[in-house]
């Protein structure tokens, strides 16, 4: 009995490891998503098409990211370990800064807001109506 116990918890184990590293894809409505692994190296993306191919809108640590039917609200925090990863891509090399960054999608108009400053964002947010009920941490 001790040694089924032991190998379904060294299974459980294992599993939960293993899905650690496992890249996420949570889908943000209208063809957008999250995808990425829990750390540093994630991304908001754009699919287009039947193949499913994507294009990155903004990558890095994201620290909070909120959606509703109309806006995709992003925080991302710069990190050297971002850095690291992304530092040849041409989208992080335009998207380079020494403080965090937000970004307002626009779902309708593919419209993308950012990199704001948190001041910008604040402003951005109320000209645009944003409902109080999509919020991402500041």
């Amino acid at each position: 009995m001790k040694k089924i116990l032991y190998h379904s918890i060294l299974i459980v184990f294992v599993a939960v490891l293993a899905s650690c590293h496992d890249p996420y894809k949570k889908p943000l409505g209208s063809d957008y998503y999250f995808m990425g692994l829990a750390d540093d190296s994630a991304s908001i993306k754009l699919v287009h098409g039947i193949n499913d191919r994507f294009d990155d809108i903004v990558l890095g640590q994201i620290v909070d990211f909120d959606a509703d039917g109309e806006f995709i609200l992003i925080h991302r925090k710069v990190s050297d370990r971002a850095r690291a990863i992304f530092e040849e891509n041409p989208l992080w090399i335009k998207q380079a800064s020494p403080t965090d960054q937000y970004w307002i999608i626009e779902k309708r108009y593919d419209g993308v807001t950012g990199p704001l400053s948190k001041e910008e964002y604040l402003i951005k947010r109320k000209q645009l109506q944003i409902s109080d009920g999509i919020k991402i941490r500041q």
